[in-house]
């Protein structure tokens, strides 16, 4: 099958930067409600197969959601994407899967000189500002993981709220190309589930991306400090008289 028009630019740089590139299926939406909902409804309708991953990828998005049904502005210049992985196994390791899409990401950044930080547990940071929010599932049947699926954003040309930032600003040009970026999100999701079997690796890697400067929300930074990410994928904080592990689910 030919594959034309923005999905092909995307194939073009995925087949540059990745030596075995699995069979994707690109969709592009010009504006959708959400990629969630739009690689749900692809889903449900076209069951997915083995080595062939499926993203949607959309210039805007005027309902997407986050952690916690969170708003997710999403307006040209940025990229949002969908996409679910067929792992078909029972041997993947859910716990610590969003850390390996979060290491992966700042490994991708890091490559490219931009120093980012992993925000536990699914946020990709310059400073104190947010450049990626990502959202990770993993769907089941019985004891087998079926797939694995993330719904991502990242800023890239679009004005940002006040906590977040802009590829465009960090690299001072607007001449970044979305396709590249587009297929380097993807290679790092696939690079996160080719390392779930090193979880000795992703601990110790997330632990060198971790901030520490921020909570999550409810406590109170005056009060509680992070102290790092345990062998579990949990955050472990603790004050001057006791110590809590917080978990992602």
């Amino acid at each position: 099958m030919k594959v034309i028009g923005s999905a092909a630019k995307t194939f073009f740089y995925l087949k540059k930067i990745q030596s075995q590139n699995p069979s994707w299926r690109i969709k592009y939406k010009i504006k959708c409600k959400s990629t969630e909902n739009e690689l749900s409804n692809w889903l449900r309708y076209s069951e997915i197969k083995r080595n062939q991953p499926v993203a949607i990828v959309a210039r805007e998005q005027f309902s997407g959601f986050g952690q916690n049904s969170k708003t997710w502005v999403s307006p040209k210049g940025g990229i949002w994407l969908s996409a679910a992985y067929p792992i078909f196994s029972r041997k993947f390791t859910s716990q610590i899967f969003s850390l390996s899409i979060g290491i992966k990401l700042c490994e991708m950044f890091r490559q490219e000189n931009i120093n980012v930080f992993l925000k536990w547990p699914n946020d990709i940071f310059v400073d104190s500002k947010k450049l990626i929010g990502f959202l990770p599932r993993v769907i089941t049947r019985g004891e087998e993981i079926i797939y694995v699926r993330i719904g991502l954003g990242m800023n890239v040309l679009n004005k940002t709220p006040s906590e977040g930032i802009s590829l465009s600003k960090i690299l001072k040009t607007k001449n970044i190309n979305q396709y590249y970026w587009t297929a380097k999100v993807l290679k790092a999701f696939q690079d996160s589930i080719e390392c779930n079997n090193k979880k000795e690796y992703v601990i110790e890697s997330a632990n060198k991306f971790l901030t520490k400067k921020f909570l999550p929300n409810g406590y109170c930074p005056h009060i509680w400090k992070i102290k790092d990410i345990d062998c579990n994928g949990n955050l472990r904080i603790h004050n001057k008289t006791q110590e809590r592990i917080l978990s992602r689910f």
